[in-house]
């Protein structure tokens, strides 16, 4: 048996359909598959399907190993994903979630670009997000790449990650060093969502420099039904508080609480503001409760000056927006646009076609 250079974790619960069908033939597609440990980590599942296709995946493939936590799960990827880690003992290390997958030659760009560079510990390469309606590439490094090191790498930490605006790049894009993650002993913060936006913010903080890809290593499948970003209850705003609280927490400890309050904090709660309109109007109060005390563990809201023309309107509290508080808006009234020109485009060609019918017909 090939001798294992990276390791992918997958979480898993109840998704052993999207398991069979999406990620796990990624991974096999995946050149010099036999070199990748796979492990497939369940968090409790409570379908007898999902549990078995973990087990029969594992039993097909000597590179593939199962475990399974208690049934019930843990309220989220966090547990399975810190479990993953534990159990890694390859060089690289990264991270595929069921419902999505690896695209060309996936991670392997990241693992040259490492071997290439040994001063980095983590690598960085680009997505595509996938909806039901369009792919958009996503360029996960442009806000990092200010100034190269004189080896060929580019500079990370918390400096960085500040200019960069605490951006923070999909899960599945980048890979780590392993003895250096768990040197570090980051972990994700179990029955959070939007935990692996804070694990890239404390891993990229953490680390000194890292490489980018220009490869495409994976596709974000942004509107799986069932996912928990997309089910959104009140109960789905409570994990993101409980991230949020960590994530405080964090920047305090790294001394970086008021340059994300800068530069990160209120791009990242307008985020949350689209998702509230997601949700019955009689059953939002305890949800909109939930977000004003996450915005009062950065700032008073009744003072602070907002920038958003969402986050204005959710604390009714009118100001001039600045331009990045605009692109939001900008970019639905596009998307819009884009829409109706297509249903224009559509109506258009029944109309030909429904012509040409008729024409034929008369003679």
């Amino acid at each position: 048996m090939a001798a294992h250079k990276l390791s992918i974790i997958v979480p898993v619960f109840n998704t052993g359909e999207y398991l069979r069908t999406r990620a796990f033939p990624s991974l096999v597609r995946l050149p010099r598959f036999e070199q990748i440990h796979v492990h497939l980590i369940d968090d409790g599942s409570t379908y007898s399907e999902t549990r078995d296709a973990v087990s029969e995946l594992a039993a097909a493939h000597l590179n593939v190993t199962a475990f399974f936590h208690e049934p019930g799960g843990s309220g989220s990827a966090s547990r399975p994903r810190n479990t993953g880690i534990d159990l890694s003992d390859t060089e690289f290390l990264g991270f595929l979630d069921p419902d999505d997958e690896f695209l060309g030659s996936g991670p392997w760009p990241l693992v040259e670009a490492l071997e290439a560079h040994p001063s980095a510990e983590l690598a960085i390469g680009q997505q595509q997000r996938i909806y039901g309606d369009r792919t958009e590439q996503v360029n996960n490094v442009s806000h990092y790449t200010r100034r190269r090191h004189a080896s060929g790498a580019w500079p990370a930490g918390g400096d960085v990650l500040t200019s960069a605006q605490f951006r923070p790049t999909n899960l599945s894009s980048f890979l780590v060093r392993t003895a250096w993650l768990k040197e570090k002993g980051l972990r994700q913060v179990v029955g959070a969502v939007g935990q692996d936006s804070l694990f890239f913010r404390q891993v990229f903080a953490a680390a000194s420099a890292f490489v980018p890809s220009a490869e495409k290593i994976y596709a974000y499948h942004a509107e799986t039904p069932g996912s928990m970003v997309n089910t959104v209850t009140a109960d789905y705003f409570a994990k993101c508080l409980v991230r949020e609280r960590a994530q405080v927490d964090w920047l305090r400890s790294a001394g970086l609480f008021d340059d994300y309050v800068e530069s990160g904090f209120e791009r990242s709660f307008a985020w949350y503001l689209p998702r509230l309109r997601r949700m019955p109007k009689d059953r939002r109060e305890e949800a909109r409760a939930i977000l004003r005390t996450i915005a009062e563990l950065y700032v008073k809201p009744e003072e602070h000056r907002w920038r958003y023309p969402e986050a204005m309107a959710f604390f009714r509290r009118p100001s001039v927006p600045s331009l990045e508080g605009l692109k939001p808006l900008s970019g639905v009234a596009k998307r819009r646009a884009r829409k109706t020109a297509e249903a224009a485009v559509a109506a258009g060609r029944r109309f030909s076609s429904s012509v040409r019918t008729r024409r034929h017909l008369d003679q």
